[in-house]
């Protein structure tokens, strides 16, 4: 039952994400962390992310304009790795407490502008 929860969960994020861009990244996360261990979790929202990605891929890829495509595509990949590697060393001198205030904090002022209208 648990994992048709989830399935069911991310399914129907997954969908919604297609026409809002929003949803798969804090949606999923919380679903599988509450049944399966962190690092689990991670993982599990890192496969729905490839999944779904190569899912819009297919679907409307052939639409997509390429010369743009590839001008965003190596800027974004240097920005992920600088990210992962400053993120990595950040999380070496704080604690994750702080991390999860910090991602907490933001996740309300991200909604209340979504429901304020404001972003």
């Amino acid at each position: 039952m648990t994992y048709l929860l989830i399935c069911l969960t991310v399914f129907l994020v997954s969908g919604l994400t297609l026409f809002s861009g929003f949803g798969l990244g804090t949606v999923p996360m919380p679903a599988f962390a509450l049944f399966f261990p962190l690092p689990v979790a991670i993982a599990a929202t890192a496969v729905v992310h490839l999944a779904n990605n190569l899912f819009k891929l297919a679907l409307v890829g052939r639409d997509a304009d390429w010369g743009v495509v590839w001008r965003f595509t190596l800027p974004v990949a240097l920005a992920a790795i600088a990210g992962a590697f400053l993120g990595a060393r950040l999380l070496k001198k704080v604690t994750l407490k702080f991390v999860q205030a910090t991602v907490v904090a933001m996740m309300v002022v991200v909604g209340a502008g979504l429901a304020a209208g404001m972003l």
